[in-house]
């Protein structure tokens, strides 16, 4: 590094500029170790770069200052790990979330050092010249950058370079460059530069052509030519985002037949993604995710599973096909391909009520175990108690240790979470069963001792059936050296078995003094009067809880129960001490709209949160709860929405709304019932399925509100 680099970064008053951490006074020193000769503590300095002046792609009054010093730097050919320089400054050029004062001087100070980073393009290190295409392609000077892009790409020799040169010219001059990008797409072109002008493309939006479609087999039918690629970390994903449902289909078998595992692989997951985003590619693209199944390779059949998993009209077309997958015992290990094909097809099968997957299930759960998510599809299905399978469950969980010996090793971690997630679905489905899975009474006595799973519940769910279990239920209720959680449960299951509620009254009494919340809570559950408890609940209530989240937690749980036994007053207190600490927010807010009207006081607090991202939806419906004001709720759930997609927080806001909801129902009808899927993602290999249910959960409670769901959409408002 050239000594002047850092020239006059010593004057500028950081200490009154913030960064993601607060207090921007530390930026030198970060930039003399980021550029220093000791490894480590440069590693360091840039995970805090990255994480400070740009967190997470947010940017702060600290990151123009900091621009003009990380351009000196990067372009001094004495400065070491430039391109993690230069690739600082390009992700803070293509991000726009920042408050606009700050972006405008973020932008400006990018503009400013426009002509120091052209030279880039010609540096003599090849990353440096890829993550410079990065950088200047989202630079404000379109004017400046565009004829030096041109002017690099007729001496460029790397085509990852130069692929990066063309996703820079569609980026910065669309227009301007679409002769030239669609020039770049002819079969003389190296595979990683057809492939960076059809990114291009896309990413302008500009027009798409069949020719374009058909260079996408060619550039990617041998594996991903863009591979570590700076633009984009999945380009052939952003570019058969352009192609229409039936040529995606076209282009994704031509890849199966004619390409890599790599390629077929992208093909399933292309064509799957569509499947998450639009509803009626998913009868159109079943087939081929159903054809994934017979590929040779086994992670591109993993893929289709997976896929087939979630897009419930493709299940059928490949039931066949799954059920062949169960013919040998899947693999020991549970990460190989075949176990993951096992407990797919298994998981599918059970889902469709499919038999097939009967015996090989009741086989490989006797044995081995099978995976949670099966078990989790058994529960949901409501699949009956059997004699052949409560024998495998109660095998398997006899096989399993009540209790896993604490290790921070990794494999040992790794261990007990799966020990944890297989015995929780094994105890919920024998909770789902009840009576009928009686005879596995011992298995679940074993686990009471140390239950943190569903056995306690499970028994309870028993009823009497489950009476030689009271011995040790009642041994755990009167264990001093127990959790009050665990007392009470067991107290719970105790009554639930003899029908005596008395053993809730009695462990309620007792946990009073110790634990009055979890004791409330239990009363609340057989409908005991809390009379008794009031006043400890309410000394928690009242008392000051300063920062500490666990004990905000507790104090506004104690509040909620005074405000179910008719007391309003120290609910008030709490919520406003958890706003105050900004601990706990939303469950503070919630809590002030269950209050009503007495919340007033706290309404200024709670307008202020409309501002907040996270919590203005909370604050909005507060609000409404507590002053009946409308406008608030409706622009906290167009954000949210947007935002977090549907779901039961929706639902219970429109409930609220009730008539006030019509300025919403042309938008919600729309989501309803357009093509796109519902907004928010969803969880990878559960984003169709909870799409339908996140849908099917809108139109009925739009039906609730009056509304014809069977008509067509009302046009959208703008």
């Amino acid at each position: 590094m050239t000594a002047s680099a850092l020239d006059g970064i010593d004057d500028v008053d950081w200490a009154s500029l913030d960064h993601a951490y607060g207090s921007a006074q530390d930026v030198p020193r970060t930039l003399r170790d980021a550029v220093g000769a000791d490894e480590s503590t440069a590693g360091d300095a840039f995970e805090h770069l990255f994480g400070s002046i740009y967190h997470q792609g947010t940017l702060y009054s600290a990151t123009p200052r900091a621009v003009p010093f990380v351009a000196r730097l990067a372009v001094d050919p004495a400065t070491p790990r430039r391109w993690g320089l230069v690739h600082l400054l390009g992700v803070i050029a293509d991000t726009d979330d920042a408050p606009p004062e700050v972006l405008a001087d973020v932008r400006a100070a990018l503009d400013r050092e426009t002509a120091r980073l052209l030279p880039l393009l010609d540096d003599p290190d090849v990353e440096v010249r890829h993550v410079a295409t990065y950088l200047l392609g989202n630079l404000p000077s379109a004017d400046a950058v565009v004829p030096a892009l041109r002017a690099r790409r007729k001496r460029e020799r790397s085509p990852r370079v130069a692929a990066g040169l063309l996703a820079a010219a569609g980026r910065l001059a669309p227009a301007e460059c679409a002769g030239w990008l669609a020039g770049e797409v002819v079969p003389a072109r190296p595979a990683a530069v057809r492939a960076g002008a059809l990114w291009a493309i896309a990413d302008a939006g500009l027009p798409w052509s069949d020719a374009a479609t058909a260079a996408v087999v060619d550039c990617w039918v041998d594996g991903d030519p863009l591979r570590d690629w700076v633009w984009s970390d999945d380009p052939f994903a952003d570019v058969v985002a352009r192609i229409e449902v039936a040529d995606l289909a076209a282009l994704c078998r031509t890849l199966f037949e004619r390409g890599t595992a790599e390629s077929a692989q992208r093909a399933v997951d292309a064509a799957y993604e569509r499947c998450t985003r639009s509803r009626s590619a998913r009868a159109a693209l079943a087939p081929l995710l159903a054809a994934g199944l017979d590929h040779p390779d086994p992670w591109v059949r993993v893929a289709a599973a997976t896929a087939v998993r979630d897009v419930p009209v493709a299940a059928p077309l490949a039931a066949d096909a799954l059920a062949a997958l169960l013919a040998d015992p899947p693999p020991a290990d549970r990460n190989a391909p075949g176990a993951r094909l096992f407990a797919l097809a298994l998981e599918v099968l059970v889902t469709l009520g499919d038999p097939r997957w009967r015996e090989p299930c009741t086989t490989a759960l006797a044995t081995a175990g099978v995976e949670p998510e099966v078990l989790g599809a058994l529960v949901d299905a409501d699949v009956p108690c059997d004699p052949v399978l409560l024998d495998a469950v109660r095998r398997r969980l006899a096989a399993l240790p009540a209790q896993w010996a604490f290790s921070s090793d990794h494999d040992a971690v790794l261990g007990r979470m799966r020990w944890h997630n297989e015995v929780n679905n094994l105890t919920r489905l024998l909770h789902r069963w009840g009576a009928d899975a009686a005879d596995a009474v011992p298995e679940l006595v074993a686990l009471v001792p140390h239950d943190q799973w569903w056995a306690v519940r499970a028994l309870a769910a028993m009823g009497s059936a489950a009476s030689s279990a009271v011995p040790a239920l009642a041994a755990v209720r009167d264990d001093p050296a127990a959790s009050w959680r665990d007392r009470l449960a067991c107290a719970r299951a105790l009554a639930a078995i003899t029908g005596d509620v008395g053993h809730v009254r009695a462990g309620v009494a007792e946990a009073a003094a110790y634990e009055p919340v979890p004791a409330a809570q239990a009363a609340l559950h057989h409908e005991l009067p809390l009379d008794d408890l009031l006043p400890a609940l309410r000394v928690i209530a009242t008392t000051a809880a300063g920062d500490d989240p666990a004990t905000i937690r507790v104090r506004l749980e104690a509040a909620r129960l005074l405000l179910r036994a008719g007391h309003a007053d120290a609910p008030v207190r709490a919520v406003a001490d958890a706003l105050d600490s900004a601990r706990h927010v939303a469950d503070a807010a919630e809590l002030a709209g269950r209050i009503g009207p007495p919340a007033a006081p706290l309404v200024p607090r709670l307008r202020e949160l409309l501002a907040d991202h996270h919590d203005t939806h909370a604050a909005a419906l507060a609000i409404r709860r507590v002053t009946g004001e409308t406008q608030p709720l409706l622009d906290a759930i167009r954000h949210r929405l947007a935002w977090l997609g549907p779901g039961a927080w929706l639902i219970e806001s429109l409930r609220e709304l009730g008539p006030d909801a019509n300025p919403l129902l042309p938008d919600l009808h729309a989501l309803a019932r357009g093509d796109a899927a519902m907004p928010g993602g969803g969880v990878h290999g559960r984003q169709v399925r909870q799409d339908d249910e996140e849908r099917d959960r809108l139109l009925a409670v739009l039906a609730e509100l009056g509304q014809d769901v069977t008509s067509p959409a009302s046009p959208r408002r703008t």
